[in-house]
């Protein structure tokens, strides 16, 4: 196969690895639509700074051709530094040719995990489980493209990293919605234009519904990478402020690192 091959590395949102934790990082690999199994692969993380905290490290190529690397709770020491700029880099054999994928990563004291499943959509519709395809067992795939979607709109915006987010119920709502949409929209995809109108009409409601509840969203913040958040009694918002003058002398940035 020709070493120029486009091959299309999953990457979805910034790999967090939670310090002093044995934790696994994994890596999906396509081309034309199916998933790649690698001959072999290695795994070197990079420090902001330029070190190395794993260098060539050994992976386990998966069976279904993900490629898997163990961190050890020593290799992520209570003395790394926490926050951005870390790099992952896979050098993965494939064909007999070798492909460099990297993926940002930040070093963390906790992860933000989804708020919802299934039991919260059908708070809202009684029979959607009575609707799910046969082929799923729940809507868990709609769960996820919904919570790393509203993650990279969080980074996006530049209000601050997830990881640090102290209040995770700030997006039930949100969450909930664009989940609905995702669903409705799917439905609406698989049918004939008259019997599919309804769920276009939902997943339109949905959507607006997600717009509104994220535009409101505040939440409680760890600025200090403490665990904790600075101060329970003030929240910071999710969706940036539109100034119709020059801000006032309050604004100021995120710090990335810490210590």
């Amino acid at each position: 196969m020709a070493t120029d091959t486009a091959y299309t590395a999953r990457v979805r949102v910034t790999e967090l690895l939670e310090r002093g934790k044995a934790q696994n990082t994994v890596l999906e690999i396509y081309h034309n639509g199916a998933q790649i199994t690698p001959t072999s692969a290695t795994y070197t993380l990079l420090k902001p700074s330029g070190g190395m905290v794993v260098e060539a490290g050994a992976t386990t190529i998966l069976g279904s051709g993900s490629v898997q690397y163990a961190h050890t709770p020593s290799q992520l020491a209570a003395t790394l530094t926490l926050g951005e700029g870390y790099v992952q880099e896979f050098s993965v054999t494939i064909s007999g040719s070798v492909f460099l994928f990297r993926r940002m990563a930040a070093v963390v004291l906790r992860r933000l995990y989804p708020v919802i499943t299934d039991a919260d959509l059908e708070e809202v519709y009684t029979d959607l489980a009575n609707l799910r395809p046969s082929t799923l067992t729940s809507y868990q795939q709609y769960i996820d493209s919904a919570w790393f979607t509203i993650l990279r709109r969080l980074r996006n915006q530049g209000k601050g990293y997830e990881y640090l987010i102290t209040s995770p119920e700030s997006f039930a709502e949100s969450h909930r919605h664009l989940t609905l949409y995702l669903i409705f929209r799917d439905f609406h995809s698989g049918m004939s234009q008259g019997a599919g109108s309804r769920y276009l009409e939902l997943a339109q409601e949905h959507y607006r519904l997600y717009q509104d509840e994220y535009s409101i969203i505040n939440f409680l913040y760890d600025e200090g990478h403490e665990g904790k958040p600075d101060d329970p009694d003030k929240r910071t918002a999710g969706q940036p402020a539109i100034y119709l003058n020059r801000p006032g002398p309050y604004m100021y940035r995120r710090r990335n690192y810490r210590g």
